[in-house]
């Protein structure tokens, strides 16, 4: 599987990247059967925690993407399907460490997940370390305490979702991403806000930004070719 961008690049890109999320089986074996376009996205991320898929034929699939892979198990408090224990998430990323250039682990469970982590670090695998807030825009102090906890356990990045319930919590996105420069972040809102807050964030330094192929997995999702396409019109 050629991907000529690495972890270290794309994280420190100059220039906004869009990641394509992948969560449905039907969707990963379409793109996996034809050359996707390098305009579709910059970076497919696998949800394998909800590709309900043996993990030999989703491996498969995953091999022969040309784009960069971005893999994630998400926790069930965050997102993710299926219910998965600590040890279920941990043996899903580690089976795919071999096709990944990037790895996705809830800040909440980096503990737990520590010896996957750093696995996957040493192989040269870039970790981002995740916070989601379904519900609201948490305090500036919960929002900067999430950073730095991400530092302490020497993630490789920094992503933060929320819900946004006025502009007010936008605004305090933008601050966070202004005043923030120990670690590549990414930051997205959700909600009725949530696509115009994408197009704000992204142009004023969000690293990275997603969008979906297939269908939407978070409220205020662009579909990423979409995305890729305003990005570089504004």
């Amino acid at each position: 599987m050629p991907q000529l961008a690495t972890s270290k690049s794309l994280l420190h890109s100059n220039t906004p990247l869009v990641v394509g999320a992948v969560s449905t089986p039907q969707m990963l074996e379409g793109i996996s059967q034809i050359s996707l376009p390098a305009d579709e996205c910059d970076i497919i991320e696998l949800r394998l925690d909800s590709i309900a898929l043996p993990t030999d034929e989703l491996h498969t699939h995953a091999s022969h993407l040309t784009h960069p892979l971005l893999i994630t198990a998400r926790h069930p408090d965050e997102g993710g399907h299926g219910q998965l224990s600590a040890s279920q998430r941990s043996a899903l990323l580690e089976s795919y460490l071999d096709v990944a250039t990037l790895m996705d682990v809830e800040l909440r469970s980096a503990e737990e997940l520590l010896p996957v982590i750093r696995k996957a670090q040493q192989k040269n695998i870039a970790v981002i370390g995740s916070f989601h807030d379904f519900n609201a825009t948490p305090s500036d102090d919960v929002l900067r305490g999430a950073v730095d906890f991400g530092i302490q356990y020497k993630f490789d990045g920094i992503k933060i979702a929320t819900l946004l319930q006025s502009p007010d919590d936008l605004a305090r996105l933008l601050h966070l991403l202004a005043i923030e420069k120990r670690i590549p972040i990414s930051i997205m809102g959700m909600g009725t806000l949530g696509r115009a807050s994408r197009l704000v964030l992204a142009k004023c330094g969000s690293v990275l930004n997603y969008g979906y192929l297939g269908q939407s997995n978070a409220p205020g999702q662009w579909p990423a070719r979409r995305l890729k396409e305003l990005l570089q019109e504004l």
